[in-house]
């Protein structure tokens, strides 16, 4: 991880002078955090490119597209990923080190600015420097996120987390220092550590902000306490901790962090026009500017295209045979489309992701869609019976959809809890689709992945059941090796 960390320096203080050349920085000045931290502007800068390390090569695009084709409700239509969607990666793969890297620059970028506000922060009014180290944090959980659950076993693969996450990095470490090759932590000890951020962060950053876009823009694409409170209740839905998840998506429901809903179509988050709605609570954004490249961009992969278009809806969603849940007249059947290429024709795809021209479509990380049904499931799982809450909060998210099936009623689920969670899931699916979510589902609740299509769209792979190998990513082989093993591979990698 040291290259990286020595990659971060370079660019974090060559965006402090816009008049010089990374190779007219002399040595001694990458160490000097007065150069990026001189004056408030320039702390802020600081915090936002953390985010900015969020996006690329990571949570803009490709983040989302691998959890997605790991599942089985999209296919690779011609072997893009390699054997990524096959689950028979090598140690050497190039698309998991790109995902090591781009998550790991985003916390190097977050523990960067955190050290210079620490520093600096005479320079800041004792609230604004709280909220800018809050957000920092908020940064370093995301990642630490994604990362611990691409490389690392569900929370719930050993009875108390003990199996290896990935390393736990906190600190702004310089170029080759030895004290930066650290191994790995457990998956308990990052997810307790993800935890502490975000509830910390929870505490000191701002219910909106204002800035130099809009309002909207920047409180839908900053950390906010909303959005901090709902990636809380998704860790704690993970981690298996119902309560608190309950607790969290409460919060957001009840509007103590602000006023969110649902959009009056099914559709009404998506598109140009659309990030910004209250139904977006957190979103990575991109313009025609700064975007993903043509192999990362979400429109790029999952709209027909002649560039890509490869990220395919399987027939195991579309059918009501495998997703029965999934009624003929569903409004959010509206929002899928036939290829519109020669080569494309012959499959489906979706509309959430349509700017193939400009790649400007934002990635929806958290919709409070997911919060209400992140709140039904948990209420569900600890309440008995058919829990009224529960039941409630999953019709508020199927009835947008609906057309001629009706409202659900307890005596659906025949006062049986387990088939009203069963209902829950079905709705995550459906309604949370191509957003990178199906394939951590269907792991965090120990199920088996079947219904799976090859690169053809017509043969099908073999079931691919919880706990397997390779189910997770490799560490990628060039960072164990130059970590002497201190990094220790999954199973099945070495």
């Amino acid at each position: 991880m040291r290259h990286i960390l020595y990659s971060l320096l370079v660019i974090a203080v060559a965006g402090s002078s816009c008049h010089k050349q990374v190779l007219d920085i002399e040595a001694e000045n990458l160490l000097r955090s007065d150069l990026a931290f001189t004056t408030p502007e320039k702390i802020e800068a600081a915090t936002l490119a953390a985010y900015d390390g969020l996006q690329k090569d990571f949570l803009a695009g490709p983040a989302l597209i691998y959890v997605d084709i790991m599942g089985n409700d999209v296919f690779d239509r011609g072997g893009a990923f390699g054997e990524m969607s096959r689950f028979n990666m090598l140690a050497n793969y190039v698309l998991p080190a790109t995902v090591w890297s781009a998550g790991f620059d985003a916390i190097g970028r977050a523990n960067r600015a955190f050290a210079g506000i620490t520093a600096n922060s005479s320079k800041l009014t004792a609230a604004k420097a709280s909220a800018l180290l809050a957000e920092c944090k908020f940064v370093r959980a995301v990642a630490n996120f994604y990362l611990v659950n691409f490389f690392g076993q569900p929370y719930n693969f050993t009875a108390d987390a003990s199996h290896p996450g990935i390393p736990l990095i906190t600190e702004d470490y310089t170029y080759n220092d030895p004290t930066a090759n650290k191994p790995r932590s457990t998956v308990g000890e990052v997810y307790a550590a993800i935890i502490k951020d975000l509830t910390e962060a929870l505490t000191d950053l701002p219910l909106t902000y204002t800035g130099y876009t809009n309002n909207v823009y920047h409180t839908k694409t900053r950390g906010t306490k909303a959005a901090a409170a709902a990636f809380l209740s998704r860790v704690y839905l993970y981690k298996g901790d119902y309560a608190n998840a309950k607790k969290y998506a409460k919060d957001v429901i009840d509007k103590t962090y602000g006023t969110f809903a649902l959009n009056a179509t099914v559709g009404g988050a998506f598109n140009k026009g659309n990030y910004t709605t209250a139904e977006t609570i957190w979103s990575i954004p991109n313009n025609a500017t700064d975007n993903p490249n043509t192999n990362a961009a979400l429109p790029m992969r999952y709209s027909p295209s002649d560039v890509r278009g490869d990220v395919v809806l399987s027939p195991t969603f579309l059918s009501l045979a495998t997703n029965p849940k999934f009624a003929a007249d569903d409004k959010r059947r509206g929002m899928i489309i036939n290829g519109n290429t020669a080569a494309s024709a012959p499959f489906k795809f979706t509309t959430k992701y349509t700017d193939v021209a400009t790649r400007a479509d934002w990635a929806p990380i958290i919709r409070y869609a997911e919060v209400l049904l992140t709140y039904a499931e948990a209420q569900a799982r600890t309440g008995t019976g058919v829990d009224a809450d529960a039941l409630a909060r999953l019709n508020e998210v199927r009835d947008r959809a609906k057309v001629s099936m009706p409202s659900y009623t307890a005596a659906d689920f025949s006062n049986d809890k387990d088939k009203l969670i069963e209902a829950i899931l079905e709705e995550r699916r459906i309604e949370l689709a191509f957003e990178g979510h199906r394939f951590w589902d269907m792991m965090r609740v120990k199920a088996t992945v079947t219904g799976k299509y090859d690169y053809n769209g017509t043969s099908l792979l073999t079931p691919q059941p919880f706990g397997a190998n390779k189910n997770i990513f490799p560490i990628p082989q060039i960072e164990v090796d130059k970590s002497k093993n201190v990094l220790v591979q999954n199973p099945g990698y070495e």
